[in-house]
């Protein structure tokens, strides 16, 4: 079902939003849990596989996924595995290797080039969507996370549905949750390196209707953010923070193990700080690709 907003959050119509509401909460109150979705060969994926992937997403806008770690050819499975969900595009970063996978580790552990983005640490990463820094035409709609490796302890990522999110800011206080889909709520700052300017600054909603869907573009890290300066934007950015850190019935832990991955519609999310192995063939070892696509759970047919 199509989110029923404006792009400046207006309900467009709440008889469909009243609709698109109780199907979001049916997926919630169902006792339907995300437990992991086995995947036999990740080359050439079931029906019934497929069908329980999209069911997950079309519930809680996230699916786990298990696949045999002695079996796995990663990360050309995982592409495989994308592709046949209708995830093409992909998503590159300066960080990312060929095919636009990323490898994410803990670089400090290494005599290697350190990256001065936290991803590549086991420190903790506060709450965000991916690709938040990403101008309107490179949006990150969807990403997947696969385990080669996990960490010896931590490292878990709590997500949050961030349709449920918005909704539950309606709930509270909708003029503030239209307040989060002005097109000047954020600004992004320019991105330099080495003093050259790899990206200009931009502006954009923190929600916003994208083909029909709600799209969400946050980060608690304030060096790489700046918020609109009026009381509604200070108030809901703060009502936001605080349901963040709240015990919100949507949030998930997910601790992914050896051959086992996430696939999301780029929900809001955040990692817990981990501990590494001292052996390095042992440590954390996670694959990462994003998309331009979503993962569509009108999507039926299986691409090869």
């Amino acid at each position: 079902m199509d989110f029923p907003i404006t792009a400046l959050g207006t309900f467009s119509n709440s008889r469909h939003y009243a609709s698109w509401r109780k199907q979001k909460l049916d997926g919630y109150r169902t006792g339907h849990i995300n437990s992991p979705v086995n995947i036999a060969d990740p080359f050439r994926i079931r029906e019934d596989e497929r069908a329980a992937i999209i069911e997950h997403i079309r519930r809680r806008n996230f699916a786990v996924y298990r696949l045999d770690p002695e079996m796995l050819h990663a990360p050309q499975a995982i592409i495989s595995l994308c592709r046949q969900l209708g995830l093409v595009s992909t998503i590159g970063n300066p960080e990312s290797g060929q095919n636009h996978v990323s490898y994410l580790h803990d670089r400090t552990l290494e005599n290697e080039n350190h990256s001065r983005y936290k991803p590549y640490t086991s420190q903790p990463l506060n709450w965000h969507t991916d690709g938040y820094y990403y101008p309107e035409q490179h949006k990150v709609r969807s990403f997947v996370l696969h385990c080669s490796q996990a960490a010896q302890s931590g490292g878990e990522n709590i997500l949050i549905d961030h349709e449920m999110l918005y909704m539950e800011m309606c709930n509270q206080a909708p003029d503030l949750a239209n307040s989060l889909c002005l097109p000047d709520t954020l600004t992004i700052p320019e991105n330099v390196e080495q003093g050259r300017v790899v990206r200009e600054a931009f502006q954009g909603p923190v929600f916003s209707a994208d083909g029909g869907h709600l799209y969400m573009r946050f980060t608690q890290r304030k060096r790489h953010i700046v918020w609109k300066q009026n009381p509604p934007v200070t108030k809901a950015v703060a009502l936001l923070n605080s349901m963040l850190a709240s015990p919100l019935p949507w949030k998930a832990t997910v601790r992914l193990e050896r051959g086992e991955g996430l696939l999301c519609n780029n929900i809001v999310h955040c990692r817990n700080a981990y501990s590494d192995s001292a052996k390095q063939t042992s440590r954390r070892l996670l694959y990462r690709i994003r998309f331009k696509e979503r993962l569509d759970t009108q999507y039926t047919q299986i691409q090869s």
